[in-house]
């Protein structure tokens, strides 16, 4: 038997734009899959009242009182950051991983790759994540209004009235508390 009969067939490799569909398609599914989860989470951190007993009790009244749509409110920002902040912590990763490579071997040391993918989720969190939780939570806190009483129309909406209310800084509030 020769050397090359026993050799296997190349691999094919995924493009990277396969690698970036893939990654945001799974971010969406992701979102739809989380977003349930989180309205009931920061309906039950907002309740001051006591008005729901745990999680479940939660998100049966939230379905029965407004809809079971409202378990899905603010899913666009969600969906949207999901799949931005992929794509940032991915580019920004490779980019601090350049930074840090050896310029003799072009290797890079575990302390590289340890600072590399602290920069990338620094970054992510400060330029996408911040932002889009505040209209997220925004959104999430009309709870019970008919459309005509909502502050918010939806999330660009949301966006815009912050930026006008509260300064583009508005966008990052509670940023200092967080990353403090």
């Amino acid at each position: 038997m020769k050397a090359k009969d026993s050799q296997s067939p190349p691999q094919k490799t995924v493009p990277p734009y396969m690698k970036a569909i893939s990654g945001s398609l799974g971010g969406i599914v992701e979102a739809c899959c989380l977003q349930p989860i989180d309205v009931i989470k920061t309906r039950l951190q907002l309740d001051r009242s006591g008005n729901y007993k745990g999680i479940i009790h939660c998100g049966t009244t939230i379905s029965r009182s407004e809809g079971v749509r409202t378990l899905w409110k603010g899913l666009t920002p969600f969906a949207t950051h999901l799949t931005l902040k992929c794509t940032l912590r991915m580019g920004s990763n490779a980019m601090f991983q350049r930074a840090f490579k050896d310029s003799e071997t072009g290797k890079i040391s575990n302390q590289g790759r340890l600072l590399s993918g602290f920069g990338a989720g620094v970054t992510e969190a400060l330029a996408i994540v911040t932002p889009f939780e505040v209209v997220k939570i925004r959104l999430q806190q009309q709870r019970g209004l008919s459309p005509e009483l909502l502050k918010y129309k939806g999330p660009v909406h949301c966006a815009r009235l912050i930026i006008r209310e509260e300064g583009l800084l508005g966008l990052w509030a509670g940023a200092a508390d967080c990353y403090a």
